[in-house]
């Protein structure tokens, strides 16, 4: 759920008056390019835009704020497409860089210390605040008393939607060591015996954590291994691909295959076309298939014509993107508040009001808790050739 794509802004926005447009200032706030970044993913910042709208758009069928079934139970089909894009993003970074670099303790310091930085300032204040209330008998979505803030801190527990937020913090542990052995297999293993490796892998994470035997919001890594490895995987696959010729056309059919696939994984879908009994929780444990599935539309988007990227590199959806992570923690708190205010029986304006205002809180929430630690860094880390 965090955001490492990045937009170049253009300082002509700037009025011939010397004082800069309304537009100008929301691209320089939200879609500004942090000095600290090593990639540009334009189409991916609306990917994960896309993400956390499928989390809000589950969230407000299971409330009744959509049509019934709707989209209730894809919650955590966004969540596995927050996980893919993070292993992907943040490996793609790391394994552009030659072998030699990824052994310098300061880089993974840098990189321990940016991670630290993304995820605990706004999850601490989400963490605090809730536990005031609760505290003070107030009413809140999150109820956080003396345990529970230790189990959270300690990331032992994950209450409603904060369950991803252990897993996705745990694997920034996992994930140096699988970097190092792909850098050290680069030229020393050919594709297929990478493929049958990363098929082993796979296997091996799921047999050690079977689906069957996971919680509910499971806040251990080992279940979800095998969506942030299909992510991982995608940038090893797109440096591979960086210097291949495009085939519009095949990406094309490899974008709509992977969307029908994702598509047939809406619990609602799946009881229709099966003719079962509708189940929210169906597919919360198709790990590899949600992994698959989003990592192949990832590589579809980056390989593939223009106007595959093009919705997803609209500005709106980006800026919904690039506030995700505030959008994620504090949109359900936002829905209890429009349905204590009566929008659950107010059809299309109760959900228009619920992302409005989540809109609204996640900007803020943006600039206070997220935006000012973007260019905090141990040390200057110079951009590595990709390859």
């Amino acid at each position: 759920m965090i955001c490492d794509a990045c937009f170049i802004a253009n300082a002509s926005l700037t009025g011939a008056s010397g004082v800069r447009p309304l537009e100008f200032r929301l691209t320089r706030w939200f879609l500004g390019t942090p000095h600290n970044r090593l990639q540009q993913f334009d189409a991916l910042d609306g990917l994960r835009g896309l993400a956390v709208l499928i989390v809000i758009g589950s969230h407000l069928s299971n409330y009744g704020l959509l049509p019934q079934p709707g989209l209730s139970g894809t919650g955590k089909s966004g969540v596995y497409l927050f996980f893919v894009l993070s292993a992907f993003l943040l490996g793609r970074i790391l394994l552009a860089r030659p072998l030699s670099a990824l052994t310098a303790p300061r880089l993974w310091a840098d990189y321990l210390l940016r991670r630290v930085l993304r995820i605990w300032p706004l999850y601490l204040v989400v963490l605090l605040l809730s536990w005031g209330l609760t505290t003070a008998g107030l009413p809140w979505h999150y109820r956080l008393d003396d345990g529970a803030l230790l189990r959270h801190l300690t990331l032992r527990d994950g209450q409603s939607v904060l369950w991803s937020i252990p897993v996705e913090f745990v694997f920034y542990f996992v994930l140096p060591p699988l970097v190092l052995a792909l850098a050290w297999l680069r030229g020393r293993c050919p594709p297929g015996g990478l493929v049958a490796l990363a098929g082993l892998l796979l296997a091996l994470a799921m047999w050690r954590w079977p689906a069957s035997a996971m919680a509910v919001n499971d806040v251990r890594l080992g279940p979800y291994l095998p969506v942030f490895l299909c992510g991982l995987l995608a940038a090893r696959i797109d440096l591979a691909l960086e210097e291949a010729l495009d085939r519009p056309r095949i990406w094309t059919l490899i974008a709509l295959a992977a969307v029908a696939a994702c598509l047939l994984m809406v619990p609602s879908i799946w009881s229709r076309l099966n003719g079962n009994a509708f189940d929210p929780a169906l597919n919360h444990g198709w790990f590899l298939a949600h992994g698959l599935a989003w990592a192949t539309l990832l590589l579809a988007l980056l390989h593939g014509p223009a106007w595959l990227r093009r919705p997803f590199a609209w500005a709106p959806m980006r800026l919904v993107g690039i506030v995700s992570f505030s959008a994620y923690l504090w949109h359900m708190p936002v829905l209890e508040f429009v349905l204590w205010l009566g929008g659950g029986a107010w059809a299309v304006l109760g959900p228009a009001l619920m992302l409005a205002l989540t809109l609204i809180a996640s900007m803020l929430s943006f600039l206070l808790f997220e935006r000012p630690w973007r260019h905090v860094r141990l040390a200057h880390v110079r951009p590595a050739s990709a390859g």
